[in-house]
């Protein structure tokens, strides 16, 4: 038994002959009669009598019409209030974010799908890169913020931007006043970074090495915040994804471009192979690639007479 048998019997029902039901269905009387017969082969019972040029219910017919009446009727709200619940955003989204992004991105990004779908639920994992990346492949997370490289077979990425590492140094540094920084001046400068448990601090490190830059780092830790603390208290420089400038404001740091080899990542949007992309992921998505494509300004400090450049 299906919603068709049901419908084809209601109409049959109602118009009182097959002839006129099957005009009314927009089909042939022959497919008509076929989905009566099909349902009553399914039920056991016969629920029209078949008189000449039209029918009449039998007991059968007149127990099951009310019943056939109401699952239409039901099936009808699920299909309305199905896609209303898409058209108007309603929905349940779940979102990764490394957290060398998260603080930063997500944030607008969930302000913002909420403003357009406020009757949405949006829950957000922030977690390492391998732990995301399985969390997608199990299904458990729709969509993930990350860097690249990922290499899982049934993750897919979406690269959607590019950003510059920047070198962030206490603001009565030296080297803070000529605006920008050479790689060869670090080279004598004690450095703390980010433990190689981040994908940024494996991406910081190749960097280095490919530069032949040798480090003399005095501390490894997961925190930017702790970093950047380490940074003002004048313990060491590093370097920095250009969204950690953007969004700081203590006076006691200055971000620095470096003049030559500027090491940059991508930002990427992770995926699950074969999976459908719903509604609000795909939205979530194009908000984030509008976000990134907005004209971001890390903030720039006077010293002197000069003022920090934006990063090219």
């Amino acid at each position: 038994m299906d919603i068709r048998q049901l419908r084809s019997f209601i109409a049959v029902a109602e118009a009182g002959t097959i002839s006129r039901a099957a005009e009314r269905c927009g089909i042939t009387q022959p497919s008509l009669s076929q989905q009566i017969m099909k349902l009553e082969e399914n039920l056991g019972v016969t629920l029209l009598d078949r008189l000449g040029r039209g029918v009449a219910l039998t007991e059968a017919g007149h127990a099951l019409l009310p019943r056939a009446r109401q699952v239409v009727a039901q099936i009808a709200e699920i299909e309305s209030a199905l896609r209303a619940d898409l058209d108007e955003g309603r929905g349940r989204l779940a979102v990764g974010a490394i957290p060398t992004m998260a603080p930063y991105l997500i944030p607008p990004l969930v302000a913002a799908l909420r403003a357009e779908s406020p009757d949405c639920e949006i829950f957000v994992r922030e977690d390492l890169t391998q732990h995301l990346v399985e969390a997608i492949a199990d299904n458990q997370v729709d969509i993930a913020i990350m860097s690249t490289p990922v290499e899982h077979d049934q993750i897919e990425l979406e690269i959607v931007g590019r950003e510059p590492l920047l070198v962030v140094a206490p603001t009565e540094h030296p080297l803070c006043a000529a605006g920008e920084i050479a790689l060869a001046d670090l080279q004598a400068q004690p450095a703390v970074t980010l433990h190689e448990m981040h994908c940024l601090g494996r991406q910081i490190s190749d960097f280095c090495a490919a530069n032949r830059l040798a480090r003399n780092v005095v501390c490894r830790m997961t925190q930017i915040d702790t970093l950047l603390e380490f940074v003002r208290l004048g313990l060491g420089l590093s370097l920095v994804p250009a969204m950690v400038a953007a969004h700081d404001s203590h006076p006691g740091r200055t971000y620095l471009p470096l003049t030559r080899e500027t090491p940059t990542r991508e930002i990427a949007i992770a995926w699950r192979r074969g999976r459908s992309r719903a509604r609000l992921a795909r939205r979530f998505a194009a908000l984030l690639a509008s976000h990134l494509g907005a004209p971001t300004r890390p903030r720039v400090r006077q010293i002197g007479q000069g003022a920090l450049p934006h990063p090219r």
